[in-house]
């Protein structure tokens, strides 16, 4: 079926050649003289037929010069679509006989400027008989591409449909990644304030009644004591960390200026990785969804940098202006794409960070190479009415 297909427009130009040429042998069998004339001939030119009418045989010039001139622009346009899209658009060869019926087309309307004054009619006839063979070749070709011209608008328009359902799918999904991201930082709020209010609290009434038992205790009991009582504060201290990165209560009271420092503080004690800290003095209170998307890029940043980079050293810059602010992260570790292969790939973290990034407005950018990663969130800040106003937040 494909193969039949694909003959298809060869054998029609096939027989439309054999057609044109057929209308050849007839026109130069009717007029044998046609090519022994073309130099010279015994009639007037259009000019005496026109009886030497200035303005009339300006109105043909005129009209035939701008139709060739039109007709040659319009060839060129044709041949240079089909040189520059040769591997992508189908049919090509129907575009340059389209070229060519109307290159001949005008030619024919350049004759009749020619014999305005030169009554070459034997050269203007055998131009048109080029025109006709053109005419003749586009005509019969074109009728029989018309069901695959069709079977092709057919399959852009079903493209078209499957492209707005995907468009449609995608707006879905990123509402609902949307939801789940703040249903996710919810849970993570209820589940550090059980971890601070329940846990800690049983945690705190354990170690009191530990502490009492200890005072009377004696040998091994004590020691005992001594050893749960250790435990007891490493559990303590543990699920008072775990409660502050769920959801530290420092970005809601003091913001980044003093959330970012004391995640960072906390990284170093429990990774051995330094990292410097640049961020501007005096830094002011950001929009609260802001502050939140910066700290959990900052989160996973940082642990990226622990799981994957082996680099020893990081450095965070934060940088704002009347318009944006961006969050920097920075490691001088292997990266992607480096002597390890391994290649850029988008994980669950990155697009995380990403869909938070977005849907604020702002843009996160990522590069990789041998030398580390640089990790770029940059979000656009609303105007100050609008953020003391609570849209924002």
């Amino acid at each position: 079926m494909n193969a039949q297909a694909a003959g298809t427009p060869r054998n029609i130009v096939i027989g439309a050649t054999i057609g044109s040429l057929a209308v050849c042998v007839t026109a130069l069998l009717i007029i044998p003289s046609a090519l022994r004339s073309i130099g010279s001939s015994g009639f007037l030119p259009h000019t005496t037929c026109y009886l030497n009418n200035q303005q009339l045989i300006a109105l043909h010039l005129g009209s035939d010069a701008a139709i060739w001139l039109a007709y040659l622009a319009i060839s060129c346009t044709l041949v240079y679509l089909v040189w520059r899209t040769r591997r992508e658009i189908p049919f090509s060869w129907m575009f340059l006989a389209f070229g060519l019926f109307i290159v001949a087309c005008g030619f024919t309307h350049f004759m009749e400027m020619v014999v305005l004054w030169k009554p070459l009619y034997w050269l203007s006839g055998d131009v048109k008989l080029v025109t006709a063979v053109a005419s003749v070749v586009t005509a019969v070709a074109l009728p029989g591409l018309v069901p695959q011209i069709h079977g092709m608008v057919a399959s852009a328009q079903l493209s078209e449909e499957r492209r707005g359902k995907l468009e449609k799918a995608n707006e879905e999904l990123t509402q609902i990644s949307s939801h789940v991201m703040v249903a996710q930082d919810a849970e993570r709020r209820r589940i550090a304030r059980e971890l601070h209010d329940g846990v800690g609290q049983y945690l705190a009434a354990i170690k009191i009644s530990c502490d009492v038992a200890h005072e009377g205790a004696q040998g091994d009991a004590k020691t005992a004591l001594d050893d749960a009582l250790k435990l007891l504060e490493r559990c303590t201290a543990e699920v008072r960390t775990m409660s502050h990165l769920l959801h530290p209560p420092l970005l809601e009271e003091m913001g980044l200026a003093s959330a970012i420092p004391w995640y960072v503080e906390g990284f170093t004690e429990r990774s051995g990785i330094q990292v410097g800290l640049d961020l501007p003095e005096n830094l002011e209170r950001l929009p609260q969804p802001v502050e939140l998307a910066m700290f959990r890029v900052l989160q996973e940043g940082l642990t990226n940098i622990h799981r994957h980079s082996g680099s020893k050293t990081a450095t965070i810059r934060l940088r704002r202006d009347a318009a944006k602010v961006s969050l920097a992260i920075e490691d001088y570790g292997v990266g992607f794409g480096s002597d390890n292969n391994r290649p850029l790939r988008s994980g669950v973290g990155i697009a995380s960070m990403r869909e938070r990034v977005r849907e604020l407005g702002g843009e996160l950018r990522v590069r990789s190479g041998n030398s580390g990663t640089q990790l770029e969130a940059e979000f656009p800040l609303p105007k100050e009415e609008q953020w003391q106003s609570g849209s924002l937040s």
